[in-house]
């Protein structure tokens, strides 16, 4: 178990970790096309989106919730 020592430690790390991945990513999404990006955020949605349809298949997510929040999520 960690101490509170190693723990705002660990705490700290995983914030520094967020923070560069966020400037890396906007300093891509500034350097890059938005068709490349784009398309690449796509794919990327696109597998999580099957991820969890094959988890509803499998009887790990409820499938209505699932389809109510693709439904929310199309609409906008």
């Amino acid at each position: 178990m960690l101490n509170s020592n190693e723990l705002d430690k660990s705490q700290t790390k995983s914030i520094e970790q967020r923070r560069a991945f966020i400037k890396q990513w906007a300093e891509y999404v500034r350097t890059h096309d938005d068709e490349e990006w784009s398309r690449q955020q796509n794919k990327l949605i696109n597998s999580q989106i099957r991820s969890a349809n094959e988890s509803a298949k499998q009887g790990d997510t409820d499938p209505v919730r699932f389809q109510e929040a693709i439904d929310r999520l199309q609409k906008r």
